[in-house]
């Protein structure tokens, strides 16, 4: 099996973030950038830290949550292959607000702030990236909010909805475990378990373990007006 460690050129080359680059930009990326392999639980990166650059998830998974003052978690997101975060702290100098945790095993790049930010100036077809996987960002947190508004199970609705589209199929594995896809709703762990065997009797969806297949992607959409 080959070491992604000994391709970190060709990985980087592959991504969506840094595929537009030249040969001598990617050596200087390269340069800038270390992998890190995480097990479940262990926190990348803690509330307060400083943005000193950018993530990107090679394999695995990893979610970004908030902690009360009682220790309660709220997941804002949860992120798997393919996927970055820490831009919008990046380009903003702040300290990161959120900690984010591997769920699972997984492999990451970091790439250091001061190359991204020049890399930025060199090339639009980055700089357009940046502010592509910002403003994506920045649309999630809104329709979130949006959601706020919405019923238990428009949220469920939602959100499935949204992996069939990603997914471009009926058929969605569930990226994470059902207690995660609670915190990420804003619901309980049983709220959740009653509304997928509501949407089942309801004859919307069936279910098997992570496997959803969507029945009437009409009539659940319908649940959304």
């Amino acid at each position: 099996m080959n070491d992604p460690t000994h391709n970190l050129k060709g990985i980087l080359a592959n991504t969506s973030l840094f595929g537009m680059l030249d040969e001598q930009q990617l050596d200087e990326i390269v340069s800038s950038t270390s992998l890190m392999r995480i097990g479940p639980n262990m926190c990348v990166v803690n509330r307060g830290d400083p943005p000193e650059g950018t993530f990107w998830v090679v394999y695995g998974q990893v979610k970004i949550v908030l902690y009360n003052k009682d220790g309660g978690e709220k997941t804002l997101e949860i992120l798997g292959r393919s996927t970055c975060f820490g831009l919008s702290e990046m380009l903003l100098e702040r300290p990161h607000l959120a900690v984010v945790k591997a769920t699972i095993d997984s492999m990451l790049l970091h790439t250091d702030r001061n190359v991204m930010l020049e890399m930025a100036k060199e090339n639009f077809g980055f700089a357009r990236e940046l502010m592509t996987c910002v403003g994506r960002q920045s649309y999630g947190l809104v329709r979130d909010i949006e959601s706020y508004s919405q019923t238990a199970k428009q949220r469920l609705a939602g959100y499935l909805l949204r992996q069939s589209q990603r997914e471009t199929s009926a058929d969605i594995h569930l990226v994470a475990n059902k207690s995660l896809i609670a915190s990420r709703l804003s619901l309980t762990p049983e709220t959740l378990s009653r509304l997928f065997h509501e949407l089942m009797e309801d004859g919307l969806i069936s279910v098997s373990g992570r496997r959803i297949k969507i029945l009437n992607v009409e009539k659940m959409s319908s649940l959304l007006t």
